[in-house]
């Protein structure tokens, strides 16, 4: 019997690995995200002994570090002490389900209402997650579910938060009726209940795509965005110490000037939004201070908004960098002045106040925000909020998490109904529609494709989640507290109530025994070990005697 448990738990935790691979990280399936956990869950739910949670602890860590590497901005060893941690905190709703679910057993089984301790527990974990990370809610769950329109859509309403709970809901549903034997006629109700909900969810997405004006069919304005050359500001420092101030101008400069250039082509192209990648204007104060006056000068000559990502250095200073987004309207004024505010401890970077400016214009209401920015969708509410129509994304990338980071913005896209032009440097860059349908791609240079020309919608739709905001993952924190509360109730109600062993089943069991020096007689009954009231002494089971 114990090689039989040994055999299934390892199968099941081995099929949990394989799966976690592709869960998500650098080669997520959408599908393997809602089926990895059935198996972790499933493992430690029949492994009886302890050490299970260090198997498990060191399987989700591998697996993780593995679907990781690269693409978290940590590298070499420190990416997998990074991911020890992280591993450590998703491994808390695994945990959380195998201890507190048992105690709701009812009569041997498992209710109904114990498949919400994980995804309640997972759903709880992110939306704590969001606010305290400093790289926003990268690698949350429901970005697994890019590929999958339909399912996505329901962000407009409930945030990230939704599509995490639905996709954690599922494997608890498939265990809970793995656990009752897939006896029909005890989990209809619970099944029945699970799918009404995934049928809603699916047909408020296919309604929400199938009502959107037809690509094309909308106002809208021309809009040009290009990368033309790969910013490493790890070299551009290294240049900086070695060569001089000077050798790293000219570098700078020349890149300033090709920039430039190509925005005159965008404009005589029809272009009336044009938009660089991050970095693209780096170089000292005095340099992009020049680049901007001459972008106004452009945007005033020819009535248009130029949109101009630049990074400041300040060499001998100990002044922080700046990362910041000028974007300068058809009067020649700097319209929008954004500083970045995600990403900013690694990047070591001055942080932004996380307020988002948004202008009205006669292509509609435009907003801007910088690359990791993106990660953090309470953040980004804003723009829902504001009745945004349009928002900018300069962004650099590395190929660790091409594409995954310009698939994300299509998440705020859908949460604020916003289209949102994302121009990367190294990476994919993404124009979507206020509904997450993708209107341009490109990649590399402006001579390999990445320039995207695109009419993008100056209308959007309305949505819910900038209103009520991330509620579901409030309510995820409350229902935990409360069915934890009621779960470890029932579990000390369970231990109190349980039968004890019976002290006497048969009168014929009953044998005398008088220990050694012990003046008094003792009834040994049932052939169970007790101790003499009298002298202590240990008495023989019904066996020994």
């Amino acid at each position: 019997m114990t090689k039989k448990i040994f055999s299934l738990t390892t199968l099941w935790l081995v099929l949990f690995a394989l799966l976690n691979l592709f869960a998500s990280g650098r080669w997520t399936i959408a599908v393997a995200a809602w089926l990895a956990s059935i198996f972790g869950l499933r493992y430690l739910h029949i492994y009886p002994k302890r050490r299970k949670y260090l198997y498990f602890y060191l399987v989700f860590w591998l697996t993780l570090s593995i679907a990781w590497y690269g693409a978290t901005p940590i590298f070499g060893p420190a990416h997998f002490i990074f991911m020890a941690i992280t591993s450590l905190i998703g491994f808390i709703p695994f945990a959380l389900d195998s201890w507190l679910a048992p105690k709701l057993r009812q009569n041997g089984r498992l209710p109904f209402i114990a498949t919400f301790i994980f995804p309640l527990a997972a759903t709880a974990l992110e939306f704590l997650g969001n606010s305290s990370n400093p790289i926003g809610n990268f690698g949350a769950v429901g970005y697994s579910q890019y590929g999958m329109p339909v399912l996505t859509q329901i962000t407009a309403v409930t945030g990230m938060s939704g599509l995490a709970f639905l996709v954690a809901w599922f494997p608890a549903v498939v265990n809970w009726v793995w656990e009752n034997g897939f006896e029909w006629r005890r989990v209809r109700a619970g099944v029945i209940a699970f799918i009404g909900v995934l049928a809603v969810v699916i047909g408020y997405g296919v309604i929400r795509l199938a009502t959107a004006p037809e690509i094309g069919s909308q106002d809208s304005v021309p809009v040009a965005s290009f990368t033309l050359t790969e910013i490493h500001i790890g070299e551009l420092n290294q240049l900086l110490e070695e060569e001089g101030i000077d050798a790293f101008r000219q570098e700078t400069q020349s890149v300033h000037e090709q920039y430039l250039t190509m925005t005159e082509t965008a404009i005589d192209d029809g272009a009336e939004i044009i938009l660089w990648p991050e970095l693209a204007i780096a170089g000292v104060a005095e340099d992009v201070q020049a680049v901007i006056a001459r972008g106004q000068a452009l945007a005033q000559e020819s009535g248009v908004y130029v949109s101009m990502p630049t990074f400041i250095f300040f060499p001998d200073s100990d002044q922080r960098d700046e990362n910041v987004l000028y974007v300068a309207g058809p009067t020649g004024d700097i319209v929008i002045k954004h500083v970045k505010y995600g990403g900013n401890l690694l990047e070591g970077t001055l942080k932004g106040d996380g307020e988002i400016a948004t202008i009205e214009t006669e292509h509609g209401n435009l907003s801007g925000i910088i690359c990791w920015d993106t990660n953090y969708p309470d953040i980004v509410r804003q723009v829902g909020a504001q009745d945004t129509n349009i928002l900018l994304s300069p962004a650099k990338e590395w190929e660790g998490i091409n594409p995954m980071h310009a698939e994300m913005a299509a998440f705020r896209a859908i949460e604020n109904g916003v289209s949102v032009i994302r121009q990367a440097d190294e990476g994919q860059s993404i124009v979507v529609d206020g509904y997450g349908r993708t209107l341009a791609t490109g990649e590399g240079l402006a001579e390999d494709g990445n320039y995207l020309r695109v009419d993008v919608p100056t209308s959007s739709p309305t949505t819910l989640y900038p209103v009520i905001g991330d509620v579901v993952g409030f309510l995820s924190v409350v229902g935990l507290v409360v069915l934890g509360a009621y779960a470890l109730i029932q579990g000390k109600r369970q231990k109190d109530t349980a039968p004890q062993p019976p002290q006497l089943l048969r009168e014929d069991l009953v044998r005398t025994y008088s220990p050694p020096g012990c003046p008094q007689t003792v009834g040994q009954k049932n052939g169970l070990q007790s101790v003499c009231e009298s002298c202590g002494v240990a008495l023989p089971t019904q066996d020994q005697s």
